[in-house]
């Protein structure tokens, strides 16, 4: 199966879950409820650097497309940007590839950060948070920022092995689960703000 079906597939699984955060930095703690849209995947997938191919925004219409092998991993390899991305560290192919893992990235043991945009000046990304996850041995960052108009969190942008280091100010987890919205049940992965559960 291609890269791309393999990813859509992986991320619209997460669509039936949200992630709740507590994260501890300066002295605060951050309530955070981690939120998948459909309309999520056109940018995490990167398809926002191939502007010289045709790609849906819409999608309804890009998930048919990509259902249907109308676009496939030849097709987006008709993208001059497709390996690099001209004047950036992004790579398109790495980016949908790693995709297919973000459950696992979200999930490791992984770090916290504050992200601090001037800290990162080559970086136009704008972000809440940073996790910065390592799964079978290759580097991502996720970067999570409130969404507008609500007070969910998304992931605003994802990258995997992108050749520069991010930086940010090392926070905490104090609670990190996962909800299934179809069960309404909690798997907990990080609770230590009940003194009695175990870590």
């Amino acid at each position: 199966m291609p890269t791309i079906s393999n990813a859509l597939n992986a991320f619209r699984k997460l669509l039936d879950y949200q992630y709740h955060f507590a994260i501890s930095y300066s002295k605060k703690m951050f309530d955070i409820l981690l939120v998948f849209d459909e309309r999520d995947f056109h940018h995490l997938a990167g398809f926002q650097y191939l502007s010289d191919i045709d790609i849906p925004k819409s999608a309804k219409q890009l998930f048919c497309k990509i259902d249907s092998g109308k676009i496939n991993d030849n097709t987006l390899s008709d993208s001059v940007n497709y390996l690099k991305v001209n004047d950036s560290y992004a790579n398109v192919k790495d980016r949908i590839h790693g995709l297919q893992y973000l459950r696992e990235y979200i999930e490791s043991n992984n770090i916290i950060f504050k992200y601090v945009k001037n800290m990162n000046r080559y970086s136009s990304i704008e972000a809440d948070f940073m996790i910065k996850s390592i799964v079978d041995h290759k580097e991502a960052y996720i970067f999570i920022r409130k969404r507008s108009k609500s007070d969910t969190y998304c992931i605003c942008s994802f990258f995997v092995n992108p050749g520069v280091e991010y930086k940010g100010v090392r926070s905490y987890w104090l609670y990190k689960s996962k909800i299934n919205l179809l069960t309404n049940t909690e798997e907990v992965f990080i609770d230590k703000l009940n003194k009695d559960a175990a870590n």
